[in-house]
């Protein structure tokens, strides 16, 4: 056990030291990304080039197969150049280990000829799958499909229906992007390179293969089989979770880092303070900030470690623990948004300048703290709830 985990924290820092050797390509690529909505195609061909993609495909079809903790902090990293391809590359990751749920042809079909396979998931809509002969014909519209532009596969949920028109059960759908037309629809103020776009399918033909019930992609009934490695024992919501709120607490860091380094060349305007760190303010707020930062930091790693310990020991996580971890994200990315307030008055006006990547990072940060899984109040009122037995009001944990 020693020897694997000193291997695993080892593959971490080579997997972190990779993110730094293409950081400037991320970091050179964050205006013209946010300005046409999409990642350029030198900071693709830096991920792919880097593996940073594969963290979560399996060791049997060349990916890395690492753990939470692991894509945690190469997140957090990626973020620090260009929070965008930071939250394309985590939902890269999350929907290859949705892959793994599938049947193994469909996961050949995927991964076989093509280890360094994207794909992209999206469950905010429910599209509709008609029986058909030997599978499916799949249709509807799919919002917020990060990375979309540049993915090879997409899982879609949809209704299964029967020839009556009837719900038979909701399925998730394994398909090729090639087979789907994109919507031009992802116009916000932050996450602008994501390119998260509407995913549309007009009766495409899926095989019976690569469609599984929602509850198997979702479920949690692979957590204690011991034929699996520990990523695929790993509970994906909650997973997926964790690697979301660590976007957001990457982009705390880095504008932290940016505050910092800036500081002692910055006077206090309209004091008489020629430079930052002379005024006992400045370095009063920056450290109650800087330990809000840390503060939502610890409540990655702690929610993290718990899910890897726990798939490392074939153990099912409790609903409670799940719970808490999804107050653990929730709280996180709350911290971290009242942090780069703080940052932004700290730093001064210019921190609103266009060429600052201090508004870049209040734009994205803010943006990508409203995703559903990161929601603060859901995240308080499900740990809350939990400690009377109250039921879920999250189905999938």
């Amino acid at each position: 056990m020693t020897n694997v985990r000193t291997d695993a924290k080892e593959l971490r820092v080579e997997l972190v030291e990779r993110v730094h050797s293409i950081g400037q390509v991320l970091a050179d690529g964050v205006a013209q990304g946010d300005r046409e909505r999409r990642l350029p195609d030198a900071t693709v061909r830096a991920v792919e080039e880097s593996q940073v993609g594969m963290l979560w495909t399996a060791q049997s079809y060349g990916g890395l197969e690492t753990d939470v903790r692991t894509l945690s902090e190469v997140t957090k990293s990626l973020a620090r150049y260009c929070p965008s391809t930071s939250w394309v590359v985590n939902n890269i990751n999350g929907s290859n280990l949705l892959a793994s749920r599938f049947p193994e042809v469909a996961r050949d079909e995927v991964f076989g000829a093509n280890p360094g396979a994207k794909l992209a998931s999206v469950f905010v809509a429910m599209g509709k799958a008609v029986r058909a002969d030997g599978g499916y014909l799949l249709s509807g519209k799919w919002p917020y499909s990060s990375g979309i532009l540049h993915d090879d596969w997409a899982i879609l949920s949809a209704l299964e229906t029967d020839a009556d028109g009837e719900v038979v059960q909701p399925v998730s759908v394994l398909v090729p992007v090639s087979e789907l037309t994109v919507e031009d629809t992802w116009a916000t103020v932050g996450m602008r390179a994501t390119g998260s776009h509407t995913s549309v399918a007009t009766e495409v033909f899926v095989p019976e293969h690569r469609v599984i019930p929602f509850r198997v992609q979702l479920g949690r009934d692979n957590a204690t089989d011991l034929s699996l490695p520990p990523l695929f024992r790993t509970p994906a919501v909650a997973a997926m979770a964790v690697i979301c709120a660590s976007v957001v607490v990457g982009v705390g860091q880095a504008a932290r880092a940016v505050v910092v380094d800036r500081a002692p060349g910055r006077g206090v305007a309209p004091t008489v303070y020629k430079s930052q760190p002379d005024s006992q303010t400045f370095v009063s707020s920056l450290g109650r900030t800087a330990l809000t930062i840390d503060a939502a930091e610890l409540h990655l790693r702690r929610a993290a470690d718990v899910i890897d310990e726990a798939a490392a020991a074939a153990i099912a996580l409790p609903d409670s623990e799940l719970r808490r971890i999804r107050g653990d994200v929730g709280q996180a990315v709350s911290l971290v948004t009242t942090a780069l307030d703080e940052l932004m008055w700290l730093h001064g006006a210019a921190a609103f300048a266009e060429s600052s990547p201090m508004q870049q990072y209040w734009r994205d940060a803010n943006t990508a703290a409203r995703h559903a899984m990161l929601n603060v109040h859901v995240g308080r009122e499900l740990y809350g709830g939990a400690f009377f037995g109250l039921d879920s009001i999250v189905p999938s944990l």
